[in-house]
């Protein structure tokens, strides 16, 4: 049997383990309240039920808790009344700043931490282990809450977790350890303690292995959008349509006869034809006879009082064309929006598309057009599917459509990952940026590693560093001839083929599918950040994302769709983006902050499109950024 000298030596040997754990749960807290500080005051705006800030200042909280506990079983009244007081006042000094804040949630914790803490100490027989029991098991969901950076924050505590356990049981069965072989007799108790000393410390270094390295992530789980989403690019009404007289959206609220409906079958809304191209007007006859029809152009006037009609040489520039219905007893109406294009706009292209721009330059698509226009394939027909998607969305909106268009393009790229999804790590690696070089082996640089995920497209691309952008994308059907290097691939290469991209991808895509869907070459850019300090990583060469203004505003707002991130924040910058870096040698999704990315500080003079160069607007022309 173990003398009252010797129990007392084991119980403080046992809760070293519970200390060194609250001092890394201390060291973590305090690691990440520096990066996660400016969150300060906006839960639910980037995290879900606290911000990032107040979570450090939990963890911090829940490590004192820890070492409060090592000091109860040591056993140390100067340390305890000590650590009891800090943690006190501690506790007492987040919870005011936190409710100033209105961080109702963490503050609602910190009663939860503190009052479990007081009932543990009253209890003191079992005090330190059943203090070390709720340290080690509440931190696993309070990481996971506080952390978002990365999708699985928990195992941030997986060191803190396991040495909180192992000394919890320890201290539970510590009365039983005389009877363990090679301890129960008189001789050999050296050999034993020494033996268990390692076996303790090799179990502890397995599990904590074990919970940092498990689950593991199976990447961005890529999949093919064009299984989900197929391309209509077919604009003919069918029969089961031309039967309907519902409106599907489009008619004018000022409709007297429930019976009486305005539809315009063709031509199609955010449609584009070549001035001198011969244009249908027809509307789908709904309503007690005899109906009379008129047709206005914003642009040109009445056009044709008939139910079908074809017209030529409408004027150039974009027409808002209603269709205004009346009978005996009432009146309908239902508009269109349509451009009319100077005749060698995207003219190079068969077969030409049916949505795009009327003030680009591009005449043609990859391999045979500017690099301006392969980057930015407003003229490609085989992207015309998605913006006939946001079309369709649309159609029932009661608000401004091209508002609802461009949200609905913005959110399909950002947060919903439609047409796009994940970071392109890989393409990274290949160029040696330092999301690989730094966070990675260094031998990762200048080769094309983490495609798994992707597609099979992806898959097969190679890797020649040498190349740059758009030279480095040579056939859409054998991907071993395109290298994944940085640089804009063209768009739709990016977004039917790929299915993924970096940030610059991310923009170009975007700028792309709201200059098709009506977008002027004014309303939409892309743009980047010069440079940005990302966690763990470092100073970063630079960062990519769009200028948006959008019907009704006065200030551009600021875009970013990279890794399916936050997208758009109406009023104010994006919370973040997504990127996908490497984590014990395997791709983790990491959201990247805006205080990080300095969207407005750090804002390049420059910014583009399919027209070419522009200066970026001023900051006070920007929301979030005055």
């Amino acid at each position: 049997m173990l003398t009252v000298e010797e129990k007392n030596r084991a119980r403080k040997i046992l809760v070293l383990p519970g200390f060194i754990a609250g001092m890394v749960a201390v060291a973590i807290g305090c690691i990440f309240l520096l990066f996660a500080l400016p969150s300060l005051g906006r839960p639910g705006e980037l995290d879900y039920a606290f911000s990032q800030a107040a979570g450090a200042f939990l963890i911090i909280l829940l490590g004192i808790c820890g070492i409060l506990a090592a000091a109860l079983a040591w056993p140390s009244r100067k340390a305890t009344r000590g650590l009891l007081l800090l943690g006190g006042l501690f506790s007492l000094s987040i919870f005011v700043a936190l409710a100033l804040f209105r961080e109702w949630t963490a503050c609602a914790i910190i009663i939860i931490i503190v009052a479990v803490t007081g009932m543990a100490v009253r209890r003191q027989k079992d005090a330190a282990r059943n203090l070390l029991l709720f340290a080690g098991l509440f931190g696993f969901p309070l990481t996971q809450a506080a952390i978002t950076l990365l999708p699985y924050g928990w195992k941030t505590w997986s060191i803190s977790g396991t040495l909180f356990l192992f000394s919890a049981l320890a201290l539970s069965f510590s009365g039983d350890f005389s009877r363990l072989p090679l301890l129960s007799g008189k001789g050999g108790r050296k050999v034993g303690y020494l033996l268990y000393a390692l076996g303790s410390l090799a179990l502890i270094v397995l599990v904590i292995g074990a919970l940092a390295y498990l689950p593991d992530q199976a990447g961005p789980g890529q999949v093919s959008t064009a299984a989900k989403f197929e391309p209509s690019l077919n604009g003919t009404p069918g029969q089961a349509e031309l039967k309907d007289c519902g409106c599907n959206g489009r008619s004018m609220q000022n409709q007297q006869d429930a019976n009486l409906r305005a539809k315009i079958l063709s031509p199609g809304d955010v449609r584009t034809f070549p001035r001198g191209e011969s244009v249908l007007f027809s509307a789908a006859p709904c309503g007690q006879k005899p109906l009379h029809y008129i047709w206005r152009s914003s642009l040109d006037g009445i056009i044709g009082r008939n139910e079908s009609f074809q017209m030529k040489n409408l004027s150039l520039g974009w027409h808002n064309i209603t269709l205004t219905i009346t009978n005996a007893s009432s009146v309908a109406s239902s508009f269109v929006e349509i451009g009319i294009a100077k005749p060698w706009i995207c003219g190079k292209v068969n077969p030409r598309p049916k949505y795009y721009p009327l003030d680009t330059p591009c005449q043609d698509i990859w391999p045979n057009a500017p690099e301006q226009c392969q980057q930015m394939e407003v003229c490609h027909p085989d992207l015309d599917w998605i913006v006939e998607e946001a079309i369709n969305a649309c159609n029932n909106s009661t608000g401004d459509r091209k508002k609802c268009r461009g949200l609905y393009i913005i959110n399909s790229f950002g947060p919903e990952a439609r047409y796009m999804q994940g970071y392109a790590l890989f393409k990274a690696c290949c160029s040696g940026y330092p999301e690989c070089t730094r966070m990675c082996s260094p031998s990762l640089a200048g080769t094309c590693t983490f495609k798994e995920g992707f597609n099979r497209n992806v898959a097969n691309l190679s890797c020649r560093p040498e190349e740059w952008g758009v030279s480095a994308w040579r056939s859409d059907t054998n991907m071993s001839e395109n290298s994944a290097v940085m640089g804009m691939f063209p768009t739709h290469a990016t977004v039917n083929i790929l299915q993924t991209g970096v940030c610059i991808d991310y923009a170009a895509a975007l700028t792309t599918m709201l200059r098709k869907a009506g977008y002027n070459s004014s309303e939409v850019f892309s743009t980047s950040s010069t440079a940005y300090d990302l966690p763990l990583v470092g100073e970063h060469p630079g960062h990519a994302y769009n200028l948006v203004l959008l019907p009704g505003d006065t200030k551009y707002h600021i875009v970013d769709t990279t890794g399916n991130g936050d997208g758009i924040n109406l009023g104010g910058v994006p919370g973040y983006f997504r990127f996908t870096g490497c984590f014990l040698g395997k791709p983790a999704e990491i959201r990247v902050m805006d205080w990080w990315v300095g969207y407005c500080n750090m804002i390049s003079p420059q910014s583009y499109n399919d027209a070419g160069d522009a200066i970026t607007p001023e900051k006070e022309k920007i929301y979030g950024c005055a």
